[in-house]
């Protein structure tokens, strides 16, 4: 069964009904408890439909999960509310059955109900960033089609653990199938193992997978934490552990698990060390693979654009477009949805903490205020940036807190302003448009900017206000576009009676790196650029300046809008 682009991961996909008495009687149950208000009447319907979903999960486990989680668990929540008798211990006792049987299939529910009885409750403090990856490895069990997850998190978000819930989860899904999985420490990966083990052992897995009753807490027949295998499973091995350089010859899985393959800051500028395992993972960890549908699971956090994690991601982009999910943020999945890719970064757009039981916003700008802008925009926001070449690194360019001012307090510079425009030619590109005050000192001041991922035309209104308000009397366009821009643009300033604005159009006759790196002593020489501490978050000037400090010369290049416009 595959499913589709946006389907929640808590309302499985309807398969054919093989059982219409038991979906009849789970039904007529659940309209006639919605009517009563008897707690003791309520509590011995709801244990009689807990016993028939029980028997009908085996007969049609989509159905029955679908009527669980989407009437029963619901309806218990509502009465768990209102309850005020002393049945409400045994009401919840049903309640957290009914995440039992709901966990047969989705991934979600088994690790709420693992850790129901946990204070420190992992998922409950991460929900909001981890659906997205809970989704796609809840569908991958399911879907063939999807073969591809990359998914990266700043540290301590739980990724690790998900993955390690999956992969217990897995083998209730159907005792034969294999994991095998990597990672660059082998204290880690064993520990990885050993979590899985303890929860394949715990008396709450046998409460959602009643097979492994048979078992007791000892369901392994090979316990050897690197190679174990669960009892009456006709794989070799059910889990493999192996560290990034470890032996692999022999060992087969269906699912594949790279998990945090570079060993932090200290290798993430080691340009060779990322190829070295890029190789391995198109020569010998590929053919790992057992079955006709394998599923590689990728997940760590970014460390540079040679990572394993972004070198397979741009493999997949060629292969088929990305798009985004309109119902998970930081989610895309490929147009021939064999792929998902998932980066979820520490502040978001509006520069808010995505999760602020791990990282308090206050926090997360502080981390971004003192680390490198290399480190910063690879570990925390998942956008990997070259780590040299960053000729316009914050700490190389000449800055300024407060315009100069004379003897008097006045400013001391020209009344009036030049600006720049660099329209759009894509739609991933922004419309820069920077604005300088030349002060009497001879230095040019970047004042103020607009910078937008939008349409052109969209920006008309505001780039003639910017130009009123700052008195633009020198005004340089980019022609690359097929619109009369400078003919709208002088008509709406004669419309509001600013005519004092020269608008001169610069044709291209030079690439835009080359004429990048033409014009860098200028830009490093004769502009000063408002202080880091000093620009206000969520503003067009603090996005232009992350574009531009984050240029490299020696790594291809992402966007190239905030230094291609001081450039022109």
């Amino acid at each position: 069964m595959a499913y589709k682009v946006g389907d929640k991961i808590n309302l499985p996909k309807q398969e054919p009904e093989k059982n219409s008495k038991y979906k009849e009687t789970l039904t007529d149950i659940y309209n006639f408890l919605k009517k009563k208000k008897d707690d003791n009447f309520r509590l011995e319907w709801i244990k009689q439909a807990i016993n028939i979903l029980d028997e009908y999960i085996e007969i049609d486990r989509v159905s029955a999960v679908d009527l669980c989680n989407n009437k029963y668990i619901p309806l218990l929540e509502k009465i768990l509310e209102e309850c005020k008798t002393s049945n409400m211990n045994d009401f919840f006792n049903c309640y957290k059955r009914l995440y039992a049987i709901c966990g047969r299939r989705n991934l979600e529910h088994f690790i709420d109900y693992m850790e129901f009885e946990k204070v420190d409750r992992v998922l409950a403090k991460r929900r909001k960033v981890l659906e997205p990856f809970i989704y796609a490895l809840n569908r991958c069990v399911y879907d063939t089609n999807l073969r591809y997850i990359i998914a990266s998190f700043p540290p301590s978000f739980g990724k690790s653990f998900c993955a390690n819930y999956f992969t217990a989860w897995l083998y209730g899904q159907d005792i034969n199938n294999s994991a095998l999985r990597i990672s660059y420490s082998e204290e880690l990966v064993l520990g990885f193992s050993r979590s899985i083990k303890d929860l394949i052992s715990s008396p709450l897995y046998s409460d959602i997978f009643p097979q492994y009753k048979l078992y007791g807490n000892k369901p392994f027949v090979k316990e050897k934490e690197s190679d174990w295998k669960i009892k009456n499973a006709t794989v070799l091995t059910s889990h493999y552990s192996r560290t990034r350089d470890g032996a692999i010859t022999g060992v087969r899985a269906k699912k594949l698990i790279f998990d945090d393959m570079t060993k932090g800051a200290e290798e993430s500028t080691n340009a060779n060390l990322h190829r070295s395992y890029y190789n391995k993972w198109k020569t010998e960890w590929f053919p790992r693979k057992d079955g006709k549908y394998p599923t590689y699971i990728f997940l760590g956090t970014m460390w540079s654009p040679e990572d394993i994690l972004n070198r397979v991601k741009e493999d997949r982009e060629r292969v088929s477009p990305l798009v985004p999910s309109k119902d998970y943020p930081y989610l895309w999945e490929s147009e021939d949805g064999s792929t998902i890719l998932i980066k979820v970064p520490l502040l978001d757009e509006n520069d808010e903490s995505t999760c602020e039981e791990i990282y308090t916003t206050e926090e997360a700008r502080e981390i971004r205020d003192t680390t490198d802008e290399y480190l910063f925009s690879c570990v925390y926001q998942q956008e990997p940036i070259a780590p040299t070449g960053l000729e316009f690194a914050y700490e190389l360019l000449n800055t300024y807190e407060t315009l100069p001012r004379t003897e008097t307090g006045e400013i001391d510079c020209d009344e009036y302003c030049f600006g720049a425009l660099d329209p759009s030619r894509r739609g991933k590109d922004n419309v820069a448009m920077p604005i300088f005050r030349k002060g009497n000192d001879g230095k040019y001041y970047f004042i103020d900017c607009i910078f937008k991922r939008e349409a052109i035309s969209e920006l008309y209104d505001e780039i003639v206000d910017k130009i009123i308000e700052h008195k633009i009397i020198d005004f340089v366009i980019e022609n690359n576009t097929d619109t009369s821009l400078k003919q709208v643009l002088d008509a709406k300033l004669k419309e509001k009676g600013f005519d004092y604005c020269i608008i001169r159009e610069k044709y291209n006759v030079k690439n835009k790196e080359q004429r990048i790196k033409d014009m860098r002593g200028h830009i490093k020489n004769n502009i000063y650029f408002l202080s880091k501490d000093k620009i206000r978050p969520k503003t067009d000037y603090q996005n232009f300046m992350r574009d531009f400090v984050t240029y490299s010369f020696d790594y291809p290049n992402k966007h190239d809008d905030a230094p291609d416009s001081l450039a022109l």
